[in-house]
């Protein structure tokens, strides 16, 4: 029966890792991160870069001591692909000079886009601050203030994403614009390197997590490590979303009713149950690790110690 348990969870968490990398394009840890409650949910928005746009859309002073967003975050990064491209595709002068103008032509846009919701993103970040002041503050825990900062928090949420995402679709249609004024010979050559981002390892650890932890679940292969790894994992997922009675907002009926213990807990409590025992050897690939590895350690070492 821990056999049965034990490949019971790996192919829980193998088909998990699967469907994730299969829908790569879908997949992605930052909504389950931004959407922690309870006492642990700020350090998991800590992972999520800019979770308020307080970065990307800093509001700053002009030269007359207007308030104006520069959108510096995206200009640098902007700027530093033009160099990138002109750099590893040795562009030509008429090249050279197209791309400084595709350049130009969506540094405009966007101190455009910028200028022209300066006053609703203002507004927004003066919200922000009393919404954070208000939270700072505490309540008394009284249900209905739970649920006035949670629907506060998630409105501002959605303003900032919008606004945001709007940027991005420009920034990505920015690269394609770059892209088109290469030669067939230039394209050959491959794309850019992109370079990690906080989401993006996220995604990949998740994904490729769960992928191993449930393989070698299945295969019985360092089963004692991958139990604990997805221990672990579970771990944080009950810490972004604990079944606790006092928690806004309630887990939805749809998914059942839980106090304390749900579903995750009881697997996870399985998973410390797995990784104290030998399963990993029984019908596992563990057995001859040990024969061929653990074994001769531990005889290596009764007699060092025995003498």
């Amino acid at each position: 029966m821990l056999v049965a348990l034990r490949l019971a969870i790996g192919v829980h968490f193998f088909y998990e890792g699967v469907w994730k990398i299969k829908h790569a394009d879908e997949f992605s840890a930052e909504p389950f991160l931004t959407m922690a409650k309870g006492p642990a949910a700020p350090l998991y928005y800590a992972m999520v870069y800019d979770i308020n746009g307080q970065k990307r859309l800093q509001v700053s002073e002009d030269e007359d001591g207007q308030p104006v967003i520069k959108g510096e975050s995206y200009l640098k990064s902007w700027k530093g692909l033009l160099e990138r491209v002109v750099d590893k595709y040795k562009l030509g002068d008429d090249q050279k000079k197209g791309a400084l103008e595709i350049h130009e032509r969506y540094e405009d846009s966007l101190q455009e886009y910028l200028a022209a919701n300066l006053e609703d993103i203002t507004a927004y970040f003066g919200a922000l601050e009393r919404h954070n002041r208000r939270k700072a503050e505490g309540n008394t825990g009284a249900a209905h203030q739970k649920k006035r900062l949670w629907d506060e928090q998630m409105k501002l949420r959605g303003e900032v994403n919008g606004w945001l995402e709007e940027i991005e679709g420009r920034a990505e249609d920015y690269q394609s614009a770059r892209w088109n004024i290469l030669e067939e010979d230039q394209t050959a050559v491959g794309g850019l390197p992109v370079g990690w981002t906080m989401s993006g390892l996220m995604d990949f650890a998740v994904t490729w997590g769960l992928t191993a932890i449930g393989f070698c679940m299945i295969v019985g292969l360092c089963n004692r490590l991958a139990c604990l790894g997805g221990a672990v994992f579970l771990i944080n997922v009950l810490l972004t979303q604990p079944p606790w009675p006092t928690i806004y907002p309630p887990v939805p009926a749809v998914v059942g009713h839980a106090l304390v213990v749900d579903k995750n807990f009881v697997e996870m409590v399985a998973m410390f149950l797995l990784a104290t025992t030998a399963v990993g050897r029984w019908g596992g690939l563990d057995y001859f690790l040990y024969r061929w590895l653990g074994q001769p350690i531990e005889v290596y070492l009764r007699k060092k110690y025995r003498k």
